[in-house]
């Protein structure tokens, strides 16, 4: 901050400047040469000297940056609120703590991060709200703060700072261990708690349904071996930022300062992660957890639904199903008339549910017996295509069946192959990376690479990231090239194209 800047912000006179500057014990400005050549201070800094050496004038100091007095805590309790936004839920907890300067409220998030002036409406008798926040500072995870009396003059205290004020050491829960019973349950000297890890997605509901299983089914096997991945992930991460901050290795070990150990003396950890995993011991190969998959797919459960969701969130590489297109019926082409027309009614499934969530106005479930993937009809859920519009979303498959041979390939929205017994399919794809055309880039790359693994092997998977294949280097420049929509280029084409190394694929 320049002086004028610093003169505002903490409501200085032009006179008591004067004296301040005069004081041979002011802190020094920045080095000009981070500033441009410009004369500025540290705006924190200056506040903690400023609250030291002028107490009289200190009135706008933030209340966690002026010294506090040593005294003993007094913890009020914790609480732990939920609200929505925007039609999401969210939830956080709060540590109340009576101080000299009135309470402080330090809050942890248990999703999102927040500004801390959005909590004090949530916590009226809080003088001062403190947020924990998910990013990391230089000496541990990052604070923001608001003093009620400034809501609009937010500030990063220390935790040597929380520490000074109320008392004792501050409590530092990893997200991996907020849980609400434990951060309500929780009193200054309790011995850290085993705490069942905390995961995102959520590993509770994998388990719950895989206890009601039968062992040795499918369905169990897989939702022990995803949820105990989740679990295990989190696990390790949570061991890292731990190691890091508290124990001073990793990332933040260059910072093994004075000021560093005592901004990690500041800290305490409430909760240790618990050892209780009844799937470590269930864990199954991935051939088994793509079968368990299947079944749950084809379940019509709410528990099913939910665990599905929890799947796709974390990792859908042991979903039965590929990428998701549409195909709308007034802008439809000669191959996706066709699809439409194969498509058979179905009651709605598990994962017929999961994807109408992701719109209204759902008309119709339906599955492509050709490929036995889900397709949900929607009316009225593009804004450009009216509201009688209908339009289906289909998932494509990852392979075609054994022996297949393709005939052509169709440039269309989705991509679609014909095999040599005259069989229509969506082409095999993931939900990243994409197929596509008419551009330099990655779309038109895997597109190649789909193409040329189908040429050698009409069974082949589908193109995942990490996949090992040969660049197809005549086929990406081909399919590069802006194409018309509906373009359809036979097996011959392609392999002729494919053959023409170091000739020009342009017509």
């Amino acid at each position: 901050m320049t002086s004028a800047e610093l003169q505002e912000t903490f409501g200085l006179s032009q006179t008591a400047w004067e004296r301040i500057g005069s004081d041979p014990g002011l802190i020094g400005p920045i080095d000009p040469k981070y500033t441009d050549g410009v004369t500025k201070w540290d705006g924190q800094a200056f506040a903690r000297w400023l609250a030291r050496a002028h107490p009289g004038l200190a009135a706008w100091v933030p209340l966690l940056l002026r010294p506090a007095r040593t005294a003993e805590h007094h913890y009020l309790g914790g609480r732990y609120a939920t609200y929505e936004q925007a039609g999401v839920g969210h939830g956080h907890f709060a540590g109340l703590w009576r101080t000299e300067a009135g309470v402080v409220a330090v809050t942890y998030p248990a999703d999102s991060a927040y500004a801390p002036r959005s909590l004090l409406d949530f916590h009226e008798e809080a003088a001062t709200v403190v947020v924990v926040q998910h990013d990391y500072a230089l000496y541990g995870p990052a604070l923001e703060a608001v003093d009620r009396a400034r809501p609009d003059a937010e500030y990063e205290p220390n935790w040597s700072d929380i520490a000074a004020h109320i008392g004792t050491r501050v409590p530092w829960w990893p997200s991996e261990v907020r849980r609400p019973e434990h951060l309500t349950a929780w009193r200054p000297g309790d011995a850290p708690a085993p705490v069942d890890v905390v995961t995102w997605p959520s590993w509770e509901p994998l388990y719950a349904l895989a206890e009601r299983e039968p062992e040795g089914s499918p369905v169990r096997g897989a939702l022990f071996t995803i949820g105990h991945e989740m679990r295990d992930r989190a696990a390790r991460s949570m061991r890292r930022e731990v190691e890091n901050i508290l124990e001073g290795r990793g990332a933040f070990r260059p910072s093994v300062t004075a000021r560093a150990k005592a901004e990690r003396a500041a800290m305490v950890l409430p909760a240790v992660l618990g050892t209780d995993d009844p799937g470590r011991d269930e864990t199954v190969p991935s051939d088994t957890v793509a079968l368990g998959l299947a079944e749950l797919c084809g379940r019509t459960d709410d528990l099913a639904v939910e665990c599905l969701e929890q799947v796709s969130m974390w990792n859908d590489e042991n979903l039965p199903f590929g990428g998701a297109f549409n195909v709308t019926r007034t802008r439809v082409s000669r191959e996706g008339a066709e699809w439409i027309n194969r498509l058979r009614r179905v009651p709605p499934t598990a994962i017929h549910r999961l994807l109408a969530a992701s719109g209204d106005h759902v008309v119709g479930t339906f599955v492509d017996p050709v490929t036995g993937t889900p397709v949900v009809a929607f009316k009225g859920r593009f804004r450009f295509g009216g509201d009688r519009e209908i339009s289906y979303m289909g998932r494509a498959p990852r392979r075609l069946p054994a022996g297949s041979v393709i005939k052509e390939v169709v440039l269309d929205d989705p991509i679609w192959v014909r095999t040599g017994k005259g069989v229509l399919y969506p082409a095999p794809s993931m939900a990243a990376p994409g197929l596509s055309w008419g551009y330099r880039g990655s779309g038109p790359g895997t597109l190649a690479q789909c193409v040329g693994r189908l040429l050698d092997d009409g069974a082949a998977h589908a193109v995942t990231y990490g996949t090992q294949t040969p660049e197809e280097p005549e086929l990406e420049a081909f399919f590069q090239l802006k194409h018309e929509t509906g373009t359809r280029i036979s097996r011959r084409e392609l392999e002729r194209v494919r053959a023409a190394r170091g000739v020009s694929t342009r017509p």
